[in-house]
């Protein structure tokens, strides 16, 4: 697909020198005219997951690869085998196991991205990724994923977004201390960039008001001009529309210690308005594939 030049992509923020290489890498899973070429695009695309999200499932590749349980774990423990990939069993991830990528994994997607891969190995595999981030990183891999896998009902491939940069590879180029590290960051159609977001539990208004000024910082800059927000429930969204709603009201009304300013312009507060996206569109496939 050829993209138009994005005129985010044009500013002068030093962010935008580094997003396009990330985008550009290809995560679509084609299925191949054979059997070869089919094992030859699932180990790729299974060991960019690997070294992009820091861990892949079988319940990721079961779901992108259309495939079972059974192929799915044949498919991984055969990049075990290897030497691609290493198994960690942890009650955190719904298939009872995830795999981590190996050296060997970090030399063939520098390879295959043509971009340095930051890669530490360490003698525990268990000890490469956080535990208490599996969720959360598997629901993230999901929806970057499934958004590049987008299809119409009359299967006409239809992508939400075009690319996209994973929280650890966004990490790396964003050390600006007053923007928020968020979960991703997606290429759209028209060339823009949205920040991606997954809510999976509630937070308290004074969590979401810091949420909302370091969104607010990064929109000013440019880092990205919308954001979207992902939730396995509905009752997430609800709650975070309210406190927001809330403290668009409020925060105007309060001031700043330091520059006597209000914490939040009524302008700022419309950008905000409009540049937070809630989408519906995939919190009951988040529920089925991770909660159910």
């Amino acid at each position: 697909m050829t993209q138009q030049p994005s005129k985010d992509l044009e500013t002068k923020n030093p962010l935008h020198t580094h997003y396009p290489r990330y985008f550009d890498i290809n995560m679509r899973y084609y299925l191949g005219e054979n059997n070869h070429q089919k094992g030859v695009n699932r180990t790729k695309v299974s060991v960019l997951i690997a070294i992009r999200f820091s861990i892949v499932t079988p319940g990721i590749v079961r779901w992108l690869y259309g495939i079972n349980h059974r192929l799915a774990l044949e498919h991984l423990n055969r990049l075990e085998k290897d030497r691609l990939l290493r198994v960690v069993k942890t009650h955190r991830s719904p298939d009872g196991r995830v795999y981590v990528p190996t050296y060997t994994a970090a030399k063939f997607a520098e390879e295959l991205m043509g971009i340095d891969v930051y890669f530490r190995s360490n003698k525990n595999p268990a000890l490469q990724f956080n535990q208490n981030n599996v969720a959360h990183n598997l629901i993230n891999a999901f929806v970057m994923l499934r958004g590049i896998h987008n299809y119409h009902s009359d299967e006409t491939y239809a992508p939400m977004w075009s690319g996209f940069i994973t929280e650890p590879e966004f990490k790396r180029i964003n050390n600006l201390s007053d923007a928020r590290t968020v979960d991703g960051a997606v290429r759209l159609l028209d060339g823009s960039v949205a920040a991606v977001e997954i809510e999976h539990s509630f937070k308290n208004k004074t969590a979401r008001q810091v949420i909302l000024l370091k969104y607010l910082a990064s929109l000013k800059k440019n880092d990205y001009s919308k954001i979207f927000l992902f939730s396995q429930s509905v009752k997430i969204f609800d709650d975070i529309k309210r406190l927001h709603e809330q403290l668009f009201e409020e925060m105007p009304q309060r001031f700043d210690k330091k520059t006597r300013a209000p914490l939040l312009s009524e302008s700022d507060a419309e950008l905000l308005r409009a540049s937070i996206i809630y989408r519906t569109k995939l919190c009951s496939e988040i529920e089925k594939m991770f909660y159910s």
